[in-house]
């Protein structure tokens, strides 16, 4: 199904996102400045995200703190926290959540150092020109 709702205006999206988040993201801000599209693409793909989808709002919260933790962006990762607790969600879901993100970033340590600890298996105490 297709939505043919006219598209708003970067300020008409800069104004809800102040809404939502309590606070306008300079990035959007600066954008809106530069190519005013892409702030308005970033509405359109927000709203696709989350049209019709089968996770409850709870959870695409939580999803989304967990990507933004894993991200490496703290000011997205205050926003992401300020609206699941404006929306109800408990700081202990929150805070397990972070473990949970911080478990899985962890794990692909593991899984990132799988063709080095294939030469520690090997190729035990010895240098090449591979592993040198």
């Amino acid at each position: 199904m297709h939505d043919h709702t006219e598209m708003p205006t970067a300020e008409q999206v800069l104004v809800k996102m102040k809404a939502e988040m309590g606070q306008t993201p300079e990035v959007m801000a600066l954008l809106a400045k530069i190519k005013p599209a892409v702030v308005v693409e970033q509405a359109r793909s927000k709203r696709f995200a989350n049209e019709d989808s089968s996770i409850p709002n709870k959870y695409r919260a939580l999803i989304s703190i967990a990507t933004v933790a894993g991200s490496g962006t703290p000011p997205c990762l205050k926003t992401q926290i300020g609206q699941a607790l404006r929306h109800g969600i408990e700081p202990i879901e929150i805070v397990d959540t972070l473990v949970l993100a911080r478990l899985a970033l962890a794990s692909t340590v593991f899984s990132n150092s799988k063709e080095g600890l294939r030469i520690l298996v090997d190729s035990p105490g010895e240098a090449t020109a591979d592993n040198a």
